[in-house]
C-alpha cells in the first residue's frame, strides 16, 4: 500500500465509501479509513452482519489514531 495519495483522509465511518474487491469468484466490500501506511487494522463482521453494523463511537477514533 502506498504511504502518498492525492486522496483526503477520511476518518468518519458514515463519510467512508464502499469499496469492493473481488477474489476467487467472490465479492467482498469494506470500507478504508485513517491514514495511510503504519500497521492496518481489520474488523470483521459476524454472520449476516453489514458494513453498517459497526458503531461510529468505536471505530471513528480508532481511525482518526485515537484511543479510549
Amino acid at each position: 500500500m502506498s504511504t502518498t495519495s492525492n486522496e483526503p483522509v477520511v476518518s468518519s465511518y458514515a463519510q467512508a465509501p464502499t469499496r469492493t474487491a473481488s477474489a476467487g469468484g467472490v465479492t467482498y466490500a469494506y470500507r478504508e479509513l485513517g491514514p495511510k501506511g503504519g500497521t492496518p487494522v481489520v474488523f470483521f463482521v459476524h454472520l449476516a452482519a453489514t458494513l453498517d453494523n459497526w458503531d461510529p463511537r468505536i471505530v471513528d477514533p480508532i481511525a482518526k489514531g485515537q484511543s479510549r
